[in-house]
């Protein structure tokens, strides 16, 4: 059957007595019931609404907006069936509030605060209760809808919406009542008239989605609850409506959201890192022949236990950092390359028994694989295309490709034509390393740390330089200072590429910036200072040693000319530089 649609558009206020949300533990009370009739619905807040995101401040901008509408809500209606044994028997479909939750949220708590002061009879504020007379007259009857809403929002088993809920009640609470104290009461009883009796809500209910998945699907992107509502969130309302499905304690539920929001977002939005990653799993979970390679009781009853060890898995991946070089720099290529480690060891975990990778805690055992995998990603990110080796993610989680050795093979054969041993292309080299950012240069500076392939795959370990803003972490420099450049003039474009770019510790850079190039790379200047000073036992950077030893001392000034940064100048300062870090990129990628 095709899918419906019934556009309304309503006063705002009866956005909240006309709707209820669906009682959770217990018969709603009599005055409810005796209100639902007519246009009456029943309302549950999806497993994929996060929350309560509005603060004070939000709410203040909502009820002082100049438009007329206030917004779109969306709901689809289902059939009741026996998933709510609470509701009165007379009704047989229940809505789905996809979207519209934050207003049905602030109309409740605004209505219930003031209810005890203004609306009802004998309140608290009698002398201000005539202001409010014409809210009170169209809402005060329907008390008990607004009521039972507000009890289901503070006792919701999801504490994300009970504790927000809670929460930001207490703050808009704070803020009504120093305004009726302050003397504000004509102009705010205008404001809250004119907000709930003359603005108006466009509702849009939507019939005969097969399921609320189809539904969630149909609607991705369209939610602003916080985030737009994407892969995390479907994720997160497909686990909870399984374990729901599975009959686990609702504190386990709660436990589970906990976690999952915990690994899978930052400061409440996703986590970019994992998104790749969490979409090639929502999209295994999405699929029979698939979901098994993640949850193997999916279809039987998905368990706590299963759940918590996948979490924990995922986590320990989350929070790896400088344990190990290889890994770290796969990661440092893209959330791709991350997302094919988490999946292709976690499988190697669930179906085939294997332990955790050691390189999680610092070891090398995997060394040899990771060193194949981490070559195929630097010439795969060189070529510019990182972002097309999604595939070979989907196929190692289903089990298409049996090792990371065998999909590194494929990656830089499809890419390249190459195997991993036989040497790139050098002109295609010298082309790509001329496109580098100043972002990618930080991975073409460790690449050049990488061990030399004829020493044998993962031989060696991997001292790459970490990049950030602490003191012994490193920087990408400008060895002509950005202010420095010459603007409109020759040169002036590579100023920001690899042609003009070092690696250099974060504590040093800030003073590099203020320096011309032939004193960073003079006799006793920064980079020396910096080759001097390495950690002991640490080589320093080779690119360091050949700019100063080598490359500097016959430019002296021409160094500081930013003409010569481009091709075909004499002297060619920027050829040099790009050859030298090619030559040294040839045995090693």
């Amino acid at each position: 059957m095709a899918i419906t649609r019934s556009p309304n558009l309503l006063a705002y206020h009866h956005y909240l007595i006309d709707k209820a949300l669906v009682p959770i533990s217990a018969t709603p009370s009599q005055a409810l019931v005796a209100l639902t009739t007519g246009d009456f619905d029943w309302v549950e807040i999806p497993y994929y609404q996060r929350g309560i995101s509005w603060d004070s401040d939000k709410v203040d901008l909502f009820l002082t907006s100049p438009s007329v509408l206030l917004g779109n809500v969306i709901f689809s209606q289902f059939p009741i069936g026996d998933r709510f044994p609470y509701i009165p028997s007379q009704y047989k479909h229940y809505l789905v509030l996809v979207d519209g939750l934050q207003r049905f949220a602030i109309g409740t708590m605004i209505l219930n605060i003031l209810h005890p002061l203004v609306l009802m009879q004998n309140a608290q504020r009698t002398g201000d209760s005539s202001f409010f007379s014409p809210l009170s007259a169209r809402v005060c009857n329907f008390a008990p809808v607004y009521q039972h809403n507000d009890g289901e929002f503070r006792n919701h088993p999801r504490q994300a919406i009970a504790d927000q809920y809670t929460r930001l009640y207490k703050d808009v609470e704070d803020t009504i009542t120093e305004t009726l104290n302050s003397g504000q009461v004509q102009s705010y009883s205008a404001l809250i008239s004119s907000t709930f009796l003359s603005k108006q809500i466009a509702i849009d209910t939507y019939n005969n989605f097969t399921n609320p998945v189809q539904l969630m699907y149909t609607f991705l992107g369209l939610n602003t609850v916080r985030v737009d509502l994407g892969p995390v969130d479907l994720l997160r309302a497909l686990l909870v409506q399984q374990a729901t499905s599975a009959n686990w304690r609702p504190e386990e539920i709660e436990e589970m959201e906990n976690s999952f929001t915990d690994i899978f977002t930052s400061d409440e939005r996703p986590d970019s890192e994992l998104l790749p990653f969490v979409s090639v799993v929502l999209e295994a979970v999405n699929n029979q022949n698939l979901v098994t390679r993640i949850f193997l009781s999916w279809n039987t009853g998905l368990t706590n236990v299963e759940v918590d060890d996948f979490f924990d898995f995922v986590r320990s991946f989350k929070t790896c950092h400088n344990v190990n070089g290889y890994f770290d720099e796969i990661r440092r290529c893209g959330a791709i390359p991350l997302a094919s480690l988490i999946i292709y060891y976690y499988c190697q975990t669930v179906h085939n028994n294997v332990p955790k990778p050691s390189f999680l805690n610092g070891g090398s055992a995997e060394n040899p694989e990771l060193h194949k995998f981490l070559v195929a990603n630097y010439r795969v990110l060189l070529d510019g295309r990182i972002g097309r080796t999604r595939t070979y993610t989907e196929r190692l989680l289903a089990g298409n490709i049996q090792s990371l050795e065998i999909a590194a093979e494929q990656m830089s054969n499809q890419f390249l034509r190459r195997d991993l041993i036989t040497d790139v292309d050098r002109g295609w080299l010298v082309a790509a390393l001329n496109k580098v950012d100043k972002n990618r240069a930080k991975i073409v500076f460790n690449a050049m740390l990488l061990p030399i392939k004829a020493q044998g795959w993962g031989a060696s370990s991997f001292a790459r330089y970490d990049y950030g803003s602490r003191s012994q972490q490193y920087n990408i420099d400008h060895l002509i200072p950005e202010s420095m450049r010459v603007k409109n003039s020759a040169g002036s474009q590579e100023v920001d590429t690899l042609r003009n770019f070092a690696p250099l510790k974060s504590n040093q850079n800030r003073q590099a910036k203020a320096t011309n190039c032939s004193s960073k790379l003079g006799v006793n200047g920064l980079y020396e200072v910096e080759i001097c000073n390495h950690v002991s036992g640490v080589e320093p950077h080779h690119y360091w040693t050949w700019l100063v030893h080598t490359h500097a001392s016959p430019l002296g000034s021409s160094l500081d000319i930013q003409t010569y940064l481009e091709s075909n100048q004499e002297p060619d300062i920027g050829d040099q530089r790009i050859n030298f870090i090619a030559d040294s990129l040839m045995t090693r990628i």
